[in-house]
């Protein structure tokens, strides 16, 4: 199969999978694992190739979902330091105001992530492999999805209230 442009990006040969009998990584076009000396069934060969690649792209996937949402909730704190250090920025706009702000901010950035979460959740989480780093990429996504929602829900009630409280003030 030759590299192929796809959706989700390139698309890679299967041509490698891991050994059943000794688990190391081998070449499907081998009659015999070079590590054990295991005869190779080329059709199971090619099924392990394929999801081996798709293990590998879900743990891609799950790496940068995370990472994404780790700088994001960085760049959100670093506002909020930011904010605290020059009170006078609160002064001027407006305690309501800031709040306000800061809330959409991060209503905008949050609301991504628990649609991002869900659809790798459906493309990939019922893939059968216990391989330690997929199943710490199931984790990883569940907790970013998790936390971007209640990020939506917590927010997204303080924003509701500041906007009902600028509304019955005036």
């Amino acid at each position: 199969m030759a590299d192929e442009l796809t959706i989700d990006g390139p698309a890679e040969d299967l041509d490698v999978f891991e050994c059943p009998n000794c688990k190391q990584t081998i070449d499907t076009s081998a009659d015999v694992c070079r590590f054990c000396g295991a005869k190779v069934d080329h059709e199971a060969a090619q099924k392990a190739a394929h999801l081996l690649a798709r293990v590998d792209q879900a743990c891609s996937d799950a790496s940068y979902l995370r990472n994404t949402a780790l700088i994001l909730f960085l760049l959100a704190v670093g506002i909020v330091i930011g904010i605290l250090r020059n009170p006078r920025f609160i002064v001027q706009i407006g305690f309501q105001n800031t709040l306000l702000g800061y809330c959409a901010l991060v209503l905008v950035v949050s609301s991504p992530f628990p649609l991002w979460s869900l659809r790798w959740w459906t493309k990939y989480a019922n893939l059968p492999s216990d391989d330690d780093e997929f199943q710490g990429s199931r984790k990883a996504v569940q907790g970013v999805g998790f936390t971007a929602a209640s990020a939506l829900l917590f927010f997204g009630s303080i924003l509701g209230l500041v906007l009902i409280s600028k509304a019955t003030s005036r």
